[in-house]
């Protein structure tokens, strides 16, 4: 089985006002949310969320971002998310890290990760070397991931396909599948 996660679509990240604004990030809208779309008549869809606490020590690096329970820790609206689908709620930078999706995906019975989102070089990356390591095969969506800058966007990508040997696509080669 296969299964969709979508990692970190939050308003603070993608949203021009957000507390943490990924430059473009709204550009990945429109083909993000035709990839989610898909995978829901064929597979499991997850959403992760940073979800920080308050005084959390993240914020000694980065802007304070995604506090639980606000507005800008939601997932985009132009994603369409339903209650149906899956939410993994966060506190670093992995999906895996002190969270039950390993868990959930093994309940699934998923082996093989469809891997979009933000940030490509940061909980994009963590995530997808989390999950090779546990033995999932995972494939990242080149074109509904993006960064702080291109230099990172690139270094992400680079770092997940010849490190954790990720395979990258676009997606419009998710959507023939």
């Amino acid at each position: 089985m296969e299964a969709l996660v979508v990692v970190d679509m939050q308003k603070d990240f993608c949203y021009r006002n957000g507390a943490l604004y990924i430059p473009d990030a709204e550009k990945i809208f429109d083909t993000a949310s035709k990839v989610v779309e898909s995978a829901r008549e064929r597979m499991p869809v997850i959403f992760t969320q940073d979800w920080h606490r308050e005084d959390d020590v993240e914020f000694k690096i980065w802007p304070k971002h995604c506090v639980m329970n606000t507005e800008g820790a939601e997932v985009v609206d132009e994603l369409n998310p339903k209650p149906e689908d899956y939410y993994i709620k966060k506190r670093r930078y992995s999906a895996f890290f002190g969270t039950d999706l390993d868990l959930l995906l093994r309940e699934l019975e998923v082996k093989k990760l469809y891997i979009c989102g933000v940030a490509t070089n940061i909980c994009v990356l963590h995530t997808a070397g989390d999950a090779v390591l546990r033995g999932y095969e995972v494939v990242v969506i080149r074109d509904c991931t993006r960064a702080l800058s291109d230099y990172d966007y690139e270094y992400g990508l680079r770092h997940m396909e010849s490190i954790f040997n990720a395979k990258i696509i676009e997606s419009k080669d998710f959507l023939k599948v």
